[in-house]
């Protein structure tokens, strides 16, 4: 009897083995992946938001008062929620600004926005006398 050619049953199913180790880790990475690009279009939105609102703190036409503020603003289709501190400096016409950022949350979770907060950005801020 002549043997035709072509595979086992049990290379076949070695084959199918192989196939499904490195289907399963190509879509484990696409998922790391997929996971990372949505973090970094958060913080990038966040630091966004953050350097917009130093802007307008920078080009207010009164003096920023010291103290502690918070906010909420809609950006890309998305709530966030910004808080900011304004301290004295030693030089008298300067104030440091820190601004923290996180999306907007509701319920239990919703807290010190410092604590949630996706990006912080320091600046300072100039005081016409």
């Amino acid at each position: 009897m002549k043997r035709s050619g072509g595979f086992t049953l049990l290379e076949v199913l070695v084959a199918l083995a192989i196939f499904a180790l490195v289907a399963a880790s190509v879509l484990t990475a696409t998922a790391r992946s997929v996971q990372t690009a949505a973090r970094l279009e958060e913080k990038t939105l966040a630091m966004w938001i953050a350097d917009n609102r130093l802007t307008e703190l920078q080009l207010a036409p009164n003096p920023v008062a010291e103290g502690m503020d918070t906010g909420a603003v809609q950006f890309a289709g998305r709530q966030w929620q910004w808080q900011s501190e304004v301290l004295a400096t030693r030089e008298a016409d300067m104030r440091r600004v820190t601004l923290w950022v996180a999306p907007l949350a509701l319920g239990p979770v919703a807290g010190d926005v410092r604590e949630r907060a996706v990006v912080s950005l320091n600046g300072f801020l100039g005081v016409m006398p």
